[in-house]
């Protein structure tokens, strides 16, 4: 298997994780509510989903 098979997954995993913890923080700092204290957590969540998403996206087409 090639060592840098996945290289964009890796870095779509990494980046959308903290992307979406800085927007959870601030969406957390601007809402003031009990909900808010999720917001880190599933801004993560979707950052990371996302990342993956883009991630293997861009693996797909650079081996072809």
């Amino acid at each position: 298997m090639d060592k840098d098979s996945h290289k964009y997954l890796t870095y779509g995993v990494a980046f959308g994780l903290l992307f979406g913890a800085g927007i959870g923080v601030v969406v957390n700092a601007m809402v003031s509510s009990t909900l808010a204290l999720f917001a880190i957590a599933l801004g993560a969540g979707i950052g990371m989903l996302i990342g993956i998403v883009v991630g293997s996206i861009l693996d797909s087409k650079k081996g072809k």
